[in-house]
């Protein structure tokens, strides 16, 4: 069985696209690179083939890619924890 996952795009200052992927086991992000500004690998509405195991719990096997982008201020602070604004935005999502 195939468990798909959103994973958000954003750009860094340096150009490099970066693939964040929510993991609700660590309550952080997982990162992935995700090709240059340039040449993006990935696009909004894509599925990746890029199985994402986390030993601490996740087991989803394709990511699909937000057409919302990454937003930083889903974050806390500390440790990279989810905020609960981000937790309300899964909720509308689903």
């Amino acid at each position: 069985m195939t468990t798909t996952t959103i994973g958000y795009l954003f750009t860094s200052t340096r150009g490099t696209i970066t693939l964040a992927v929510p993991c609700e086991p660590c309550r952080a992000f997982h990162w992935h690179g995700a090709g240059t500004a340039e040449r993006p690998l990935h696009v909004p509405g894509d599925v990746t083939d890029r199985a994402s195991h986390c030993h601490n719990g996740n087991d989803y096997s394709a990511i699909r890619i937000s057409a919302e982008p990454y937003r930083p201020d889903w974050v806390t602070p500390r440790r990279g924890q989810f905020s609960t604004a981000y937790r309300r935005h899964l909720e509308v999502a689903r």
